[in-house]
């Protein structure tokens, strides 16, 4: 009996201690986890989205710097930031730190090194005033993903070259660093040096910026390369920054509207199409009609700007004054189906892409059905009636003027740019043919007489000489008992080889290139004088590079 309970006992015992034995191993793990979870603690010192550049690789966001810093509640640390911060951002700082955590904080320049402090040089995204913001857009609230312009249209890409800055702290059971272990640091904030490069050019977007806020209050600016399509300058104002994007959201003006890229009202800028189709249909330049000041078409009256009349014009001549009356008789002429393919080959029809995701509104177009109304193909002929686009549709059928006919698509999108800076060019879109070459020269030239002696006289820049058409679209609103109407140039510069299309919208003008001329004019003068300076930029360098290199050639 006594040796039956002893063996009882040891197999008692035994199972016992297999059953702590199974326990220990069980929890060992989660314990050990844990405690090597609760050992550091990582502090997150400074984010870094990746960057947007201009067509010269000058970055448009990121330009700036700040002073990031992660830091310990230890007597020195807080003594060596307490000369970069005012005494309320101090004070704040000192109850956060009360919880015995590690704090991140920016700080008003860089402090001195100190036990328990440590801080870098860090990205600073928006640095105001900022060019071309409705470009550019702007981030959400969390600063993580963008919510218009660039900066949504790219949001992958940017978040995908994003870097950081952060410190990992040796921390005890309740996450409080340990004194005398300084924290691991890891900084990869150069990765977000790579991002995208757009095609503006910053000196141009800052002459097109400046240009239209001098003369006009809202509207908008595009300035672009005919034979490759990419735009240099882009502006709507009125603008915005992005500090004041919550305080304008309910602004009746709409500051945060990209007009650019906005649908309006064309008017007589339209008559270029209107003259390429009847040049394309064989009408020649010598078509000659009488212009009364109005003119009767279908029961409906058309009135011409000089209610006097032109009297009896040539096409050319109706072109340079502008005369609606001439321009609706050449249409009834042609036919508004002869019109309408012209308007569809140049793009009235659709919105224009400028990058994947990226694209103007679409342009409205009376359609084929509408255009029996004689009426209806009256009002297109002039650029009224349905018939709506936006400033980078006039960009693009200025653009196939100068360039024989062809259509080559708006860009903005330059390339991909990786964090060494080397750029990975996005390929040029393939010309389209619209009308001829012959054609393209016709219009050029009575493009530039518009400018010389016709409705564009006061854009006519100082040197080189340009071309252009003058427009004011009616909208059918009133504001203060006036008429509200579009005010429109679109134009090429110099006059020969034109290197530059350049179209102002100037919103609720009431003059015929009263607002929007004097801005064409200022943007291609000045962009002369940067040229000139480059050039002399240019050629300094080049002596500068020969000088030494002839230093560095031996002697005979």
């Amino acid at each position: 009996m006594r040796r039956r309970s002893i063996s009882f006992f040891v197999i008692s015992l035994f199972l016992m201690g297999g059953l702590i034995l199974r326990l220990y191993t069980l929890t060992d793990g989660a314990y050990t986890q844990a405690a090597e979870q609760q050992s550091s603690l990582t502090v997150a010192i400074a984010n870094a989205r990746g960057t947007i550049y201009d067509t010269n690789l000058k970055p448009l966001v990121n330009r700036g710097t700040e002073c990031r810093a992660s830091l310990t509640a230890t007597p020195e640390a807080l003594a060596a930031v307490s000369g970069s911060l005012t005494g309320e951002e101090l004070a704040a700082l000192t109850e956060r730190l009360q919880g015995g955590k590690p704090v991140a904080v920016t700080l008003n320049g860089f402090p001195a090194s100190a036990d328990g402090l440590v801080f870098l040089d860090a990205p600073v995204r928006y640095t105001e005033p900022l060019l071309a913001p409705h470009v550019l857009g702007y981030l959400d609230g969390d600063g993580l993903h963008g919510v218009s312009g660039a900066e949504l249209v790219f949001d992958e890409w940017l978040n995908a070259c994003a870097g950081k800055a952060e410190a990992t702290y040796t921390v005890d059971a309740v996450g409080r660093p340990l004194q005398g272990i300084p924290p691991v640091v890891s900084n990869t904030l150069d990765s977000a040096r790579a991002g995208i490069a757009l095609t503006l050019d910053s000196e141009i977007q800052k002459i097109a910026e400046n240009a239209a806020k001098e003369h006009i209050a809202k509207g908008a600016v595009v300035v672009m390369e005919p034979d490759t399509g990419r735009i240099l300058a882009m502006v709507s104002l009125p603008d915005y920054q992005p500090s004041t994007v919550a305080e304008n959201l309910e602004n009746e003006d709409a500051p945060l509207l990209n007009r650019a890229l906005a649908n309006y009202n064309c008017g007589s800028v339209f008559k270029i199409v209107t003259a390429a189709a009847a040049i394309e249909a064989g009408i020649p330049l010598d078509t000659a009609f009488t212009c009364t000041g109005k003119v009767d078409v279908g029961g409906v009256t058309f009135h011409c700007h000089n209610r006097l009349g032109h009297g009896t014009l040539d096409m050319t001549e109706a072109f340079a004054q502008s005369c609606n009356p001439y321009f609706i008789r050449l249409a009834q002429r042609m036919g508004g189906q002869t019109l309408y393919n012209m308007a569809v080959a140049l793009g009235f029809d659709r919105p224009i892409i400028l990058a994947e995701g990226w694209k103007t509104a679409r342009a409205v177009l009376p359609s084929e059905t509408e255009l029996l109304s004689p009426a209806a193909v009256a009002n297109l002929a002039f650029g009224q009636g349905a018939l709506m686009a936006s400033p980078v549709h006039i960009a693009q059928l200025v653009a196939a003027v100068v360039n024989d006919g062809e259509i080559i698509r708006p860009t903005l999108l330059k390339g991909i740019v990786d964090a060494q800076g080397n750029l990975t060019e996005e390929a040029i879109a393939p010309a389209q043919s619209a009308f001829s070459a012959s054609t393209a020269r016709t219009l050029r030239e009575m493009m530039r007489v518009v400018v010389d002696e016709g409705t564009g006289r006061s854009a006519r820049p100082f040197e080189l000489g340009g071309g252009g058409k003058t427009g004011t679209a009616e909208t059918g609103w009133e504001q203060d008992g006036k008429a509200v109407v579009q005010s429109w140039f679109g134009g090429f510069y110099p006059s020969e080889d034109p290197e530059y299309v350049v179209v102002v919208l100037a919103e609720d003008a009431e003059n015929t290139g009263g607002q929007s001329s004097p801005v064409f004019k200022q943007i291609c003068e000045e962009l002369t004088m940067l040229e000139k300076q480059r050039e002399a930029e240019r050629e300094a360098e080049q002596e500068e590079q020969e000088a030494e290199g002839g230093e560095s050639q031996p002697l005979p």
